[in-house]
């Protein structure tokens, strides 16, 4: 080869640079060319999502009378030992100014982060320091993970007593059924994508190690959990810091026919995700929805009501609520309002 190009010459190297670089679009074409098919599949399974559930006739008869329970069944629920106990297990002596206040902030938020998840999934609820956690065994994936975010953890997690995400790695939680291991996402072509984020966790050890376990993770497209995903996150802890206290719930969205991932295959890849966020304070609330493939944009153009993440997951979110203040709060939403 080098005799050759020697004895051409000029023209020899131009011939060998021409072949590189053929060679290098050729690559770079084909890559693209994938990525293009992997997300048209993607928003293929994506627009089944709505059909999928309008044609649910259990969502469609039932609605009406999950509302006209819930005042039946609250009181039920509120007699719950866990109710009045969620936070009393947390130790950690660098959050005891957290603990002084338990008895009146607590209390009121962990009724609001209970969700009542869609009776078509498997599902078991995990409660953690921070956050409550709805598993599914069957898919292996969360539900929903839920958790409340005041302006004192921002404080924290913004200052330079923080915890450093670089100190925790994901880990399998053994107490929950069908918790995947770290290593079955390792060559998916996903992200072990965080449900409650570590950058909102970081305010004291258990809740930053809380939120690395795998109870707490979904499948999700690298560019969207870097990409417009990431900014609806910071968004929302900005949100936290300037309101005083948020509750937030976070979890996938499934349409049926979504792919599967893991040692055996069994870790469903959801088709896409929601979150809503509630201000109690303000009695607003406000949903996102978004594809699980980078699709761009601002955090605005995801924005929805609370009513229509309910809708489309089967969720029934903060029921804790008063049924008029529910329903006047899930049914609109006006973004600029949260800014």
């Amino acid at each position: 080869m080098v005799k050759m190009i020697k004895r051409f010459g000029k023209f020899g190297w131009v011939c060998v640079t021409v072949i590189v670089v053929t060679l290098a679009i050729s690559l770079c074409v084909e890559a693209k060319n994938k990525k293009k098919k992997q997300r048209a599949s993607y928003r293929s399974e994506w627009v089944n999502y709505n059909d999928f559930y309008r044609s649910s006739s259990d969502w469609n008869k039932s609605r009406k009378d999950k509302k006209r329970n819930k005042k039946r069944n609250k009181d039920n629920e509120r007699s719950d030992g866990y109710r009045s106990g969620f936070y009393n297990n947390y130790n950690d002596s660098r959050d005891n100014r957290y603990n002084s206040n338990s008895s009146g902030v607590r209390v009121e938020s962990t009724s609001l982060t209970e969700v009542k998840i869609n009776s078509r999934y498997n599902n078991v609820t995990k409660r953690y320091a921070a956050m409550t956690v709805n598993f599914n065994s069957a898919y292996r994936v969360p539900n929903c993970v839920s958790y409340v975010l005041t302006s004192d953890m921002v404080a924290v997690t913004n200052g330079p007593n923080a915890e450093n995400r670089r100190n925790y790695k994901f880990f399998a939680d053994p107490s929950v059924r069908g918790c995947p291991e770290w290593y079955e996402y390792k060559g998916s072509g996903y992200d072990r994508g965080h449900m409650a984020p570590a950058n909102d966790m970081r305010w004291s050890r258990q809740s930053m190690s809380d939120c690395f376990l795998m109870t707490n993770i979904c499948p999700q497209d690298h560019d969207l959990n870097g990409g417009s995903w990431n900014k609806l996150e910071l968004k929302i802890h900005d949100w936290a810091r300037t309101q005083g206290k948020i509750v937030v719930a976070t979890g996938p969205i499934f349409n049926g026919t979504s792919r599967r991932i893991g040692n055996n295959g069994d870790i469903v890849v959801p088709a896409g995700f929601f979150k809503v966020v509630l201000d109690p304070s303000r009695n607003r609330a406000i949903g996102f929805v978004y594809a699980n493939h980078e699709g761009g944009g601002g955090v605005a153009r995801h924005a929805c009501s609370v009513d229509e993440v309910e809708r489309i997951t089967g969720h029934d979110f903060f029921s804790a609520l008063p049924d008029n203040l529910e329903q006047a709060i899930e049914s609109t939403f006006n973004f600029n309002q949260w800014n």
